[in-house]
C-alpha cells in the first residue's frame, strides 16, 4: 500500500495541476504555456514513424540512441513505482508511461494500478495514442529487446518486443472499453 499511495498522489496532483491540451482551457497570459505545449506535443510524438517515402526519427529517439547514461535511466535492471512517480512529478510523462508499460506485466496489482492511472490521464490526454507512441519511442532500444550496434538498434529478442506490444494493446483495449462504457452512461439528448 505504501508504494501505491505516492502514485495516486502524483496522479491526483497531475490532474489538479495539469493542463488540458484544449487551447480554450489554456491561459494565454501564462508564461509557462510554451513549456507546457512542448512537453504536451512530445507526448504525441512517435519515436519512429514510417511515412510513404521516409522514416521519421524523433529527437527523443535519437537522444536515447546516442546517450548511454540516458538509456541507463530509461532501462533500469528493475522498473520501480518510485522512479515512475518521480517522472510523473517532474512532468516527464512519456518516461513514466514507459515505466508503466514495463511494470504492467509484473503482477495483477501492477496491472490494476497501471490501468487506473492511464484511465485517469485519459481525462486529459488521448492515452491510447500516447501509449502507442511511447512504445514506438522506447521499445526498440530496450536492452531486453536489442543491442546498439554501429549506432543502430539491432533486435535480438523479437519475442520480448512482441510481448510488450501485446501489453500496450491490452492497456489500449482497457482505454477503449472505459470510453465506450463512459459514453453509455452519458445522458441522451
Amino acid at each position: 500500500m505504501r508504494k501505491i499511495l505516492p502514485l495516486y498522489f502524483c496522479l491526483l496532483s497531475g490532474i489538479i495541476y495539469g493542463q488540458s491540451i484544449d487551447d480554450s482551457n489554456m491561459n494565454h497570459n501564462n508564461q509557462q504555456a510554451p513549456d507546457s505545449l512542448i512537453w504536451i506535443s512530445q507526448l504525441g510524438e512517435k519515436g519512429l514513424e514510417l511515412t510513404e517515402d521516409s522514416l521519421i526519427i524523433s529527437d527523443e529517439f535519437q537522444k536515447v540512441l546516442q546517450d548511454s547514461s540516458y538509456r541507463t535511466l530509461l532501462y533500469p535492471p528493475e522498473y520501480t513505482w518510485s522512479q515512475a512517480t518521480q517522472f510523473l512529478q517532474s512532468k516527464q510523462l512519456k518516461k513514466a508511461f514507459w515505466y508503466f508499460i514495463n511494470l504492467y506485466a509484473n503482477n495483477n496489482i501492477n496491472k490494476e494500478i497501471v490501468v487506473k492511472s492511464v484511465l485517469a490521464y485519459d481525462k486529459l490526454f488521448k492515452m491510447d495514442e500516447i501509449m502507442v507512441n511511447t512504445f514506438y519511442t522506447y521499445s526498440f532500444m530496450d536492452p531486453e529487446v536489442s543491442i546498439i550496434k554501429d549506432g543502430k538498434p539491432e533486435i535480438i529478442r523479437p519475442d520480448i518486443l512482441e510481448t510488450k506490444l501485446k501489453d500496450v494493446k491490452e492497456i489500449v483495449g482497457y482505454i477503449y472499453a472505459y470510453r465506450n462504457e463512459h459514453k453509455k452512461n452519458l445522458p441522451q439528448n
